[in-house]
């Protein structure tokens, strides 16, 4: 009998209820007329980025920095720009984001302190 419930024990203990696997990080940048930011994204395993919205998003590996990627958001309509953080394994920890520069609508630099980011599974 208690093999049988060491057994069980066992094997409820094996299975894990947390994702694992390849899939994306939706991240948020927001502030009052944002319309542009340059982001520093840090993490293991990221193999890309994908605009949500009218969010458009251009990217590259810095190569002196190997878990680091330069990511500039660009979105017309400005406010919130959703984006996908791309990654082998989305059980893994979060990536770190740092906003560089950012501006607004008008094209005007916005202090990178007024921007939040946001990751989220």
């Amino acid at each position: 009998m208690r093999l049988l419930a060491a057994l069980a024990v066992g094997v409820l203990g094996a299975c894990d209820s947390d994702p694992s696997g390849p899939g994306a990080f939706l991240a948020r940048a927001s502030a009052p007329g944002l319309g542009a930011v340059v982001l520093e994204v840090e993490g293991q395993g990221i193999t890309g980025f994908a605009g949500r919205g009218s969010t458009r998003v251009y990217s590259a590996a810095v190569p002196s920095r190997p878990r680091v990627h330069r990511v500039v958001l660009v979105d017309a309509v400005g406010g919130e720009l959703g984006f996908d953080i791309q990654v082998e394994d989305v059980g893994m920890e979060r990536p770190i984001v740092t906003v560089v520069q950012a501006a607004g609508t008008d094209n005007r630099s916005l202090s990178s302190g007024a921007v939040s980011v946001a990751v989220e599974q």
